[in-house]
């Protein structure tokens, strides 16, 4: 009796944390929804790690993005990315990493995270936000993801990254579909910069 008793246990929690991995997916879902509804995007964010903290702002449309904060610049055309930084009048340039979920890093997929390359957990839920944790299960990836939404939209709000002792927290202020072409590097207009290229 106790052993049938065990399995109907086992059971029963298989099934609820199926549900709740369900309930998550349907957030995550609806969270990407939403970001892909907009097609074409302008974001107002800001941006905490430790002592450091500024606000910056980011457009997309498709693989291509423009991103603007303190006194730095990053273009990426869905194959090159180049990361501009404008005190040291410097250009690094590399190759689009499309596969980081990293706001600052490629802000194109930063709000994707349906599928099994994450496991979702709804740490608190009511009726104005859901605050889900995330983890890779690719084991090259470390560290969490939180991420904050809006209940009723599935609006991204807030997401933070996890990293051992570090933290950065980017608070989602705005966002706006947009219809011109997201902003290309144009090399002339750094012509008296160093470009270093890493490609």
């Amino acid at each position: 009796m106790r052993r049938v008793v065990m399995i109907l246990m086992a059971v029963l929690m298989g099934a609820s944390v199926a549900r709740a991995q369900g309930g998550e997916q349907a957030v995550l879902r609806r969270v990407a929804e939403y970001v892909k509804g907009l097609g074409s995007y302008d974001v107002t964010f800001s941006v905490k790690a430790g002592e450091y903290a500024t606000s910056g702002s980011y457009s997309v449309m498709g693989d291509a993005y423009y991103i603007a904060f303190d006194k730095a610049e990053v273009y990426a055309d869905g194959k090159a990315r180049y990361e501009v930084d404008n005190e040291r009048r410097e250009v690094s340039v590399d190759v689009v990493d499309l596969e980081s979920r990293n706001i600052l890093d490629n802000p194109t997929r930063c709000f994707d995270f349906v599928g099994d390359d994450y496991a979702a957990e709804i740490v608190k839920q009511d009726a104005k936000q859901v605050v889900l944790r995330l983890e890779a299960q690719d084991e090259e990836q470390e560290g969490e993801i939180v991420l904050i939404v809006d209940s009723a939209s599935g609006k991204p709000l807030a997401v933070s990254y996890l990293l051992y002792e570090d933290r950065v927290d980017v608070v989602i202020n705005s966002f706006a579909s947009r219809t011109e072409r997201v902003k290309a590097f144009d090399k002339g207009a750094y012509k008296d910069y160093d470009i270093v290229d890493f490609r």
